[in-house]
């Protein structure tokens, strides 16, 4: 498992939870949020599913502050 630090484009719902994201190239779409961690820098969990059909699990951040989306870890 990587660590990852790479900006990526988030689209969220109403409520804020994330629903779509775009990371290297490909569309992801949010199944599910698995676990949700609040701070300065909001951390969630989510398996999603690529435009191609891949299952995996994803953690993203967002500051706050910015309103910045980051990649931190990505299993496929």
């Amino acid at each position: 498992m990587s660590l990852f630090n790479e900006r990526i484009d988030v689209r969220t719902t109403s409520s804020g939870r994330p629903s779509l994201f775009a990371w290297r190239g490909r569309l992801y779409r949010v199944q599910r949020v698995i676990g949700h961690w609040e701070g300065a820098v909001d951390l969630v969990r989510v398996a999603a599913e690529s435009d191609q059909g891949e299952p995996s699990i994803a953690d993203i951040s967002v500051d706050r502050a910015t309103e910045d989306w980051t990649m931190r870890h990505h299993w496929s």
